[in-house]
């Protein structure tokens, strides 16, 4: 098809090519647009206007003009090439891919094309074949710089850091001056433990680059790792200067200055976080909004965006014909715990207990070995333990949904070290939100979250993307294989022998100002009274300390402690006469260990499942009366038992009794419930029935 320009045109085309090339896109567009109405079978005009629009981000009306073009010039690699990058950009990736191959076709030593194509697989959490595409650009060019920072970026999300730092340290041996490259290579070489390295790489790249938001960003994560908190705060808070509205930044910002107990520095960030979030615009991870005062329907909202942005779209896999509902149903616990671990610690003995001939269990593990005996239990526990740290999520995916699994139990959610994309995938007919993540993950990973009537009532069922599942009692399980060691006095844990001792060994990022105004009012009303916590972040003492004085309490008030092994840690529980909460954000296993140790545990509730864990553990141990609904009501339950020794007395005396007699405590009894909703999950599933709420009931006598 003739493409000839009368001379005028053909000068008026020149002239647009002219405007392009000088930056003005607009001029450029005006002219191609009166170009291309006259003569409308003049390809290269719509290609040109194909690319103004893509780089406007107008990709929908980039990829109209560039079909056009494409139907005008179907041999012209160019337009297929910028194309396919316009699918790409508005997710209709299999036409992207089918053009980038169809290029590919044609030429097979196209270096763009196979990098791109690399892109897109990666993107589509199709790791292993954009590893194969990325490989042949550079063994085409083995300076094709973007193409070895994507290979190292893609090695390292399949988890593959050694290759990754061999790609990218080439890359960057190439051209020192390249940003993502930097941030790419600074974060391999964290994987690895190398976090000197990474650092000194970053704070070169800084120094280029010092306008930077992701250097900065990076750098302050790498400066963390390496225990220079009060410098990476300094990073993080240059990288939000420059990016106020990056939401990653926002929330290694926000994170890193809770865990300290800057709330004054909290305060800004938290609330842009909660108003991105609220505009539909933030990617804020959702673990950021468990501590901060965010409703349930904002922490479903984070979800769903931070989904959107991080994760595939699901593979959902046809159930496997498993036969009737009484089959043996096999169950796949996902985790990066199963070792010496909080999760582990309640979870080990109900791996124990699940009846074998109703079900079988499998263990994958994507954390440390780290050779202790909790993982040497759990390796015995599970009948299958599969180690898939080394794995790619779409690997780890595609290994769970070979081995059958049925339902697949997800204990991480979106904590640390969490690996959620593999469960995104949807590797088993039913995937479950369980134990490690005190709030949904979404809409669209899991099918279930267990849960009881206290943290997951049915009229809170709108605020989860997952039916709920609600327990008897608790939805926690505990070990009663617990260590019980002797008692520590005080004098060993660094505390006086006179004093009310009140206790808060939670993170201290759950910590906040008004539970800390509660907190320094009873101090003030108690005058022998001290405050004894768990330190864990270098400027999180110096900071409790001013904001005790601040509050008219000697700082001297404030005893620190240090995290000891499990035993230990029992063992100096005891020497505390109360166990205060914290809120929104409370103890989940920070307050089984102190009901088992025989420490009351005094809580507030809020609307949220985070807020409501202690909660749940109180009632379950029969403690109801340890549970308050506001901030008065909990400063005041603290105030009266502080003034009635015999009453902290008789709660320990009924902690100590409930070990044997509580559900809380009961393992068997609570494996038992928790296999009937598998078993209500598992049969709604076979015979066709979407997921649902379920409520256990337990048998009558």
């Amino acid at each position: 098809m003739s493409e000839a320009l009368d001379p005028a045109t053909a000068a008026r085309f020149r002239e647009a090519g002219e405007r392009y090339r000088a930056g003005d896109l607009a001029a450029a567009e005006r002219l191609l647009e009166e170009i291309v109405a006259s003569a409308p079978e003049f390809g290269r005009g719509f290609l040109l206007l194909g690319v103004i629009a893509g780089q406007t981000g107008r990709f929908e009306v980039a990829a109209a003009r560039l079909e056009r073009a494409v139907a005008l010039r179907p041999d012209d690699v160019e337009a297929q090439r910028n194309l396919a990058r316009a699918f790409a950009r508005t997710r209709r990736l299999d036409a992207a891919e089918a053009l980038f191959r169809e290029v590919l076709g044609r030429n097979p030593r196209d270096v763009d094309s196979w990098t791109e194509l690399g892109s897109l697989l990666q993107g589509a959490g199709r790791l292993e074949e954009a590893i194969e595409a990325l490989r042949r650009a550079v063994a085409l060019d083995p300076r094709a710089i973007v193409a070895l920072n994507n290979l190292g970026s893609t090695l390292r999300a399949a988890h593959r850091p050694v290759e990754a730092i061999a790609v990218l340290a080439a890359a960057d041996a190439l051209d020192p001056d390249r940003k993502e490259v930097a941030v790419n290579l600074g974060a391999a070489l964290r994987d690895v433990g190398r976090v000197q390295e990474s650092v000194e790489l970053l704070e070169r790249a800084v120094r280029r680059h010092p306008q930077d938001a992701l250097l900065h960003g990076s750098l302050g994560v790498a400066l963390i790792k390496a225990g220079r908190n009060e410098a990476a705060l300094g990073a993080l808070e240059a990288a939000v200067r420059l990016e106020p509205d990056n939401p990653a930044t926002l929330g290694r910002l926000l994170a890193e200055r809770g865990q300290a107990c800057d709330w004054a520095g909290v305060a800004q960030p938290a609330a842009r976080a909660l108003a991105l979030v609220r505009a539909g615009k933030s990617t804020v991870h959702p673990f950021v909004l468990l501590w901060l005062d965010a409703t349930p329907a904002d922490q479903r909202a984070a979800a769903n965006l931070w989904l959107a942005h991080e994760q595939p779209p699901p593979v959902v896999r046809a159930a496997p014909s498993r036969g009737r509902a009484d089959d043996r149903v096999r169950i796949g616990y996902l985790s990066a715990d199963l070792h010496e671990h909080a999760t582990a610690y309640l979870l080990a003995e109900v791996i124990e207990l699940h009846d074998r001939r109703a079900f079988e269990v499998v263990a994958y593990s994507y954390g440390p070995s780290d050779g202790s005996p909790m993982r040497a239990r759990l390796e015995a526990a599970f009948d299958r333990f599969v180690d898939i740290a080394d794995e790619s999520d779409a690997a780890a995916a595609a290994r769970i949904a070979a081995d059958g699994i049925d339902i697949l139990v997800d204990l991480k959610g979106y904590t640390d070290q969490a690996r959620p994309g593999i469960a995104a995938r949807r590797p088993a007919p039913l995937v479950v939100n369980y134990l490690g993540y005190p709030a949904t993950l979404g809409d669209r990973i899991a099918d279930y979250i267990v849960g009881d009537a206290t943290v997951t009532p049915l009229a809170h069922a709108a605020d989860f993307g997952e039916r709920l599942v609600v327990l008897p009692h608790s939805y926690q399980p505990n070990d009663r294989q617990r260590p019980l060691p002797p008692a520590a006095t005080r004098a060993e844990c660094g505390l006086p022998d006179d004093a009310l001792v009140l206790a808060s060994f939670n993170s201290t990022y759950k910590y906040n100002a008004p539970v800390f105004d509660a907190w320094c009012d009873v101090l003030r009303a108690v005058p022998g009274a001290v405050l004894w916590v768990l330190i864990t972040h270098p400027l999180t003492e110096a900071n409790l300390r001013r904001e005790l004085a601040a509050r008219g309490v000697v700082p001297e008030r404030l005893v620190t402690a240090t995290r000891l092994p499990l035993a230990r840690h029992l063992a100096r529980l005891p020497a505390a006469d109360l166990f205060l909460d914290t809120h929104p954000c409370g103890a989940h296993t920070t307050a089984s260990d102190a009901l088992w140790a025989g420490l009351p545990v005094v809580t507030r509730t809020g609307p949220t499942f985070a807020s409501r864990v202690a909660a749940s553990l109180l009632r379950a141990v029969g403690l109801d009366e340890l549970v308050t609904s506001s901030t008065d009501e909990y400063r005041q339950l603290i105030l009266t038992l502080a003034a009635d020794q015999a009453r902290i007395a008789a709660l320990k005396r009924w902690l100590v009794t409930a070990r044997t007699t509580a559900p809380l405590f009961d393992a068997p009894r609570y494996t038992a419930n928790l296999e009937r909703a598998y078993r209500a999950m598992w049969s709604r599933h076979v015979a066709g029935d979407p997921p649902d709420h379920i409520v256990v009931e337990e048998p009558g006598p």
